[in-house]
């Protein structure tokens, strides 16, 4: 009988899918003409992640004493881009979708530069060894289309395809998506495998994750502040800085390092950073809801 860990690697990425074409029904072409109109929003919000994060890494692995190897998959995370679970929770939390995507795609793209240079430093101050880093482009392009270009794009079809049937069934797709999302950070939790983790490796990282994911909600929603934007520009900032995608993390780790030992701060990471964000996402939801009724 195959592993809950077995089964998500066909079953995952099936309801990431359909999560995704739920996000795409919630935009439409308005919503990214104005962000492109406020351009500063993405060029600050994707330069700052790939700056500020790395150091954010640094500071919190040096001050809490974190083991070498979870350190070094700690800033590959840090490095990786956005995830695409950050659109569907900012999604969820009616926030600004468009600039989630927009940063999440510019970030994945420009990662194929930035990543190999800052990781390579990063790694090499924390391990010591001067490491040339591989990013499997095609990969990374392939998942950016097939996990974010493409559902997005059927939602938004199917909204201008079917409008009327998409406003009468909105709330229930909603509804759908927050207990879909719900459901998965639950079984996650529950059945998810830390790999080669030992107890105190766990801790030492799920520490170092917590930190890590609190203080970099602060910061997404600290620089949107300074910039002057909204508040719903500052809850996407807050997701996306701290939502990073581990998937692309694991792919350099083993494919680009041949280091399975670098993933281990991953397992530490996705048990505390997702569900943080997730409960963020569902209680600035549930504070809106009051307001959006009696509109």
């Amino acid at each position: 009988m195959p592993s809950f860990m077995e089964a998500t690697q066909w079953v995952g990425p099936a309801v990431l899918f359909l999560l995704m074409i739920a996000v795409g029904i919630e935009l439409t072409p308005a919503d990214f003409r104005r962000v492109a109109a406020t351009p500063r929003a993405v060029i600050a919000g994707t330069l700052a992640q790939i700056a500020l994060l790395p150091l954010l890494t640094w500071a919190v692995v040096a001050l809490l004493e974190v083991d070498a190897r979870l350190a070094a998959g700690a800033i590959l995370v840090a490095v990786s881009p956005g995830a695409g679970i950050s659109n569907i929770l900012v999604a969820a939390a009616r926030a600004n979708v468009a600039l989630s995507v927009t940063l999440t795609a510019f970030a994945s793209v420009l990662c194929v530069l930035t990543l190999p240079t800052i990781a390579a430093l990063g790694i090499r101050e924390v391990l010591g060894e001067a490491i040339e880093i591989d990013v499997p482009v095609g990969t990374l392009m392939g998942q950016l289309a097939l996990s974010l270009l493409l559902p997005i794009g059927i939602g938004m079809r199917w909204r201008a395809v079917r409008p009327a049937f998409v406003a009468r069934h909105r709330r229930r797709f909603q509804r759908v998506t927050v207990g879909t999302i719900a459901a998965l950070m639950v079984l996650g939790m529950i059945f998810g495998d830390a790999g080669d983790l030992t107890f105190a490796d766990a801790a030492a990282g799920m520490l170092a994750a917590g930190v890590w994911t609190a203080l970099a909600m602060a910061m997404g929603w600290g620089l949107a502040a300074l910039l002057g934007l909204p508040s719903d520009d500052r809850f996407t900032y807050l997701i996306e800085f701290s939502t990073r995608n581990i998937a692309v993390a694991a792919i350099v780790a083993m494919s680009g390092l041949g280091r399975v030992d670098l993933v281990l701060y991953s397992a530490a990471y996705i048990t505390i950073a997702y569900p943080l964000a997730a409960a963020v996402s569902f209680g600035r939801r549930a504070w809106r809801r009051p307001a959006e009724e009696a509109a």
